[in-house]
């Protein structure tokens, strides 16, 4: 155990040492794709590498930082990243826009509100791991306060991440799900239909949030310049945040 916690060590060691001088930033897999178009984007106009580093929710992902592993910027919704629990400080939490959790269905029914998810005609409701995913908090933070979960506690599921839920809704396994703007626009040819919920949840204010020390990293401001950027702006808008 000590030679496997050693080797772990050293790996950490290892991948900080690489990370030296770098831009190095993490989110969850829900904002993966759009985190590596901003990579993208910003080597496109800068000539300058990202390093990037995804897996597990936030927690982990703060954990991660916190062992040491060179990440230097977090992209999440600034809520959540107050309520973990961690010893990892911010020096900012630059803004990039605001989201809303929304509700899709499959094909071969109509929804007009939530509160059709009581109707008998949708017999399943899922939502993604609340532990790992943004969508599954606000979903189930929605549904407590607007007294829907307590009224149908047999049609709800939870999956794993926002993009098995969707893929449930396309396969027809579920009646209706809680996912974001993002996948909804991209394949919403593939569902019966979908709306946004605007309130009943705390607000989802994304941020790109810089560690304690990194702020004054002159390729940490140049990242972080380039996302209030209109090429910046526009992936994330491509991505429901605005």
């Amino acid at each position: 155990m000590k030679k496997i916690a050693l080797s772990v060590f050293f790996l950490i060691i290892m991948v900080s040492a690489s990370f030296a001088g770098d831009v190095s930033i993490t989110t969850g897999a829900g904002y993966m794709q759009m985190a590596k178009e901003l990579c993208a984007g910003y080597k496109e106009v800068s000539g300058r590498n990202v390093q990037e580093m995804y897996g597990g929710n936030v927690g982990q992902q703060l954990a991660q930082i916190e062992a040491g592993s060179g990440v230097n910027i977090i992209i999440s919704d600034k809520g959540t990243l107050e309520s973990v629990k961690t010893n990892v400080k911010f020096d900012s939490y630059v803004p990039l826009g605001e989201t809303v959790l929304v509700l899709a269905w499959r094909k071969g029914i109509s929804l007009s509100s939530p509160y059709d998810l009581l109707y008998e005609e949708v017999k399943s409701v899922c939502y993604p791991d609340p532990k790992a995913a943004i969508y599954g908090r606000a979903a189930v933070s929605f549904l407590e306060s607007s007294g829907i979960k307590n009224k149908i506690p047999d049609k709800i599921s939870q999956l794993s991440t926002v993009p098995q839920v969707f893929s449930y809704l396309v396969s027809g396994e579920m009646d209706a799900g809680f996912v974001n703007r993002v996948v909804v626009r991209s394949g919403k040819g593939k569902i019966g239909g979908f709306l946004e919920i605007e309130s009943g949840y705390p607000p989802l204010n994304m941020v790109a949030a810089v560690v304690k020390g990194q702020q004054a990293k002159p390729e940490v401001n140049s990242f972080i310049d380039f996302l209030k950027t209109e090429k910046g702006k526009e992936i994330l808008k491509k991505h429901g945040i605005w």
